[in-house]
C-alpha cells in the first residue's frame, strides 16, 4: 500500500475493494473504477493551462471524468448554479486564467468526448485532500450567488457519513438522478456517494416524468431515485404505473408530509429527504411521512448558541452559523422552523412564508405559487392556477390564521424558477413589480 502523509489520499488504495466493479452505466457499456481513473488521466494530459475550469458537461460521466482531470492538474473547478452568458462571463471576470470545460458547448476552451477517453494506465496522483477541489455557487434565490469552496475530505467524509445513514455502503444499487451534476446536491449524490460505496451511477439525464419512468422500468428494483419535491410532485401526477425501486431521495427544499405520502404512494417506495446547503453539503435526514423532525448524521451536531445555530462535527471543517431557526430536542433531532428573513410578523402574529407557500401549494388546482410581502405590510400571493381567487381563499382559510392570507392573488403563467425549483429572486423581483404595477 502507498505511503503518504495524513493530507494526501492515494484513490487506488482507497477503492481496492471495488476498482473493478462498475461505477457508470453508460450507453457504450460500464465503465469500472479504474476505467474512471484512466480516463481522468488521459483528459488531464489535454486540458489547457489555467488556474480554473467551468465544467459545463451535461453528461454525468463526462463531467465526472473532467471533475478529476481538474484535479490531477492541481486546477479548481467552477460549478456555477446556470450556464447564463452573464453567468459565465462573470466568473471568467471574477476567476482570473480560467477557462470553459464542456462536452456540448461552442464556445468552450475545451471538449471533452467519449473519443478522447484513450486509456492512460500511468499511477493515478496523491490527491491532496485539503486542497481546494471546486467551488460552487448558490443559485442566487436570496440574492447574489454566494461562492462555497470544498475541499477533498469535506466531500469524502460526508460521502462516508450519508452512505452509514442510508446503510448503502455495501448495497450494489443503480443511482438514477434528475439532479445536475453542477449541483451540490448532484455532486455529492452521483459522484462521491458513487464513487465511496458499490453503487453504480446511471448515465440518464431523465427530466419529464415520462423519461424517469423509462428509465427506471429497464433497470429492475435495485434503485435509487434522486430527484427534487417539484420533479417528484410531476412523477406522483401521472397515470402510468410505476416499476418498483428502493426508495427516493429528494432535497433542495422541506416537502410537507401529504405530499410525501402522495409520492410514497404512486412510486410505491419511502421517501426520505436530505437537508443540506452548498454551504454545508448535506447533514441530516427524514422521512416526513413518519416524522417532522429531522436526525443529524453521526457526530454532527446543531447548537443554540444565544440567538445563532451553530452547525458542528462531522465533516464540518469550520462551525457553520446557519441562517434558519429550529427547535431542538433532548436527542439533538430537530424540526427545521424557517430562515431568519423567512419568519414574517403581521398583527403581532408570527408565521413562516416557506409554511405559508407549502400551504398554498398544496391546494388541489394550483400548479405552482408563492406568498410575498405587499407595501402595505400585507401579504399578497402569485399563482399559476385556473383557480377562483374566492376558492383560493376559501382553501387557505381553512389551515391559516385570517391575517396571513393573501389581500390581493395574481395569476401568472409561471413562478421563475431555475431547474432545480428554486426561486431566482431578482426575476421574482422584476414579476412583482409588474404585476403590481399592471394592477
Amino acid at each position: 500500500m502507498t505511503e503518504h502523509n495524513p493530507h494526501t489520499v492515494s484513490l487506488t488504495d482507497s477503492l481496492e475493494k471495488t476498482l473493478e466493479q462498475p461505477f457508470c452505466i453508460c450507453s457504450s457499456g460500464n465503465m469500472s473504477r479504474t476505467d474512471l481513473m484512466a480516463d481522468a488521466m488521459a483528459i488531464s494530459e489535454k486540458l489547457p493551462n489555467g488556474n480554473y475550469a467551468i465544467n459545463l458537461c451535461q453528461d454525468r460521466y463526462l463531467f465526472i471524468v473532467a471533475y478529476l482531470a481538474v484535479c490531477i492538474r492541481k486546477q479548481i473547478s467552477l460549478l456555477p448554479a446556470n450556464q447564463a452568458p452573464k453567468t459565465l462571463q462573470d466568473l471568467q471576470q471574477n476567476y482570473p486564467q480560467s477557462y470553459i470545460l464542456s462536452d456540448n458547448k461552442a464556445n468552450a476552451s475545451f471538449i471533452i468526448t467519449y473519443d478522447l477517453l484513450k486509456k492512460n494506465n500511468n499511477p493515478f496522483p496523491l490527491i491532496d485532500i485539503d486542497r481546494i477541489l471546486s467551488i460552487s455557487f448558490t443559485s442566487g434565490s436570496t440574492g447574489k450567488p454566494k461562492a462555497s469552496p470544498k475541499t477533498w475530505r469535506e466531500f469524502r467524509d460526508s460521502a462516508k457519513l450519508a452512505l452509514q445513514r442510508f446503510a448503502l455502503n455495501d448495497k450494489q444499487m443503480t443511482v438514477v438522478s434528475t439532479v445536475p451534476m453542477q449541483h451540490m446536491y448532484g455532486l455529492e449524490t452521483s459522484f462521491f456517494w458513487v464513487l465511496y460505496s458499490q453503487l453504480v451511477l446511471h448515465n440518464s439525464r431523465p427530466f419529464y416524468p415520462e423519461d424517469i419512468r423509462h428509465t427506471l422500468q429497464g433497470l429492475g428494483s435495485q434503485c435509487i431515485l434522486i430527484s427534487t419535491p417539484r420533479h417528484l410532485k410531476s412523477c406522483s401526477q401521472t397515470q402510468g404505473k410505476w416499476p418498483a425501486i428502493q426508495f427516493t431521495l429528494s432535497s433542495t427544499a422541506p416537502m410537507d408530509s401529504l405530499l410525501a405520502e402522495q409520492i410514497e404512494q404512486k412510486l410505491h417506495a419511502p421517501v426520505f429527504e436530505l437537508l443540506g446547503s452548498t454551504e454545508t453539503l448535506s447533514f441530516a435526514s427524514r422521512r416526513a411521512t413518519l416524522s417532522a423532525k429531522w436526525r443529524p448524521y453521526a457526530t454532527i451536531q446543531l447548537k443554540q448558541q444565544q440567538q445563532q445555530f451553530v452547525l458542528q462535527g462531522g465533516h464540518i471543517a469550520k462551525a457553520q452559523i446557519l441562517d434558519d431557526n429550529f427547535s431542538i430536542d433532548n436527542k439533538g433531532f430537530f424540526t427545521l422552523l424557517g430562515r431568519s428573513t423567512d419568519l414574517i410578523k403581521i398583527a403581532g402574529k408570527r408565521a413562516s412564508l416557506n409554511d405559508l407557500n407549502q400551504q398554498l401549494i398544496s391546494i388541489n388546482g394550483i400548479e405552482d405559487g408563492i406568498f410575498f410581502c405587499s407595501k402595505n405590510e400585507r401579504l399578497s400571493a402569485l399563482v399559476v392556477s385556473q383557480l377562483p381567487k374566492k376558492t383560493i381563499i376559501q382553501h387557505l382559510k381553512q389551515a391559516t390564521d385570517e391575517v396571513f392570507l393573501p389581500r390581493a392573488i395574481y395569476s401568472v403563467t409561471a413562478i421563475p424558477r431555475n431547474n432545480m425549483g428554486k426561486i431566482n429572486k431578482t426575476e421574482l423581483e422584476l414579476l412583482i413589480g409588474t404585476q403590481l404595477v399592471g394592477k
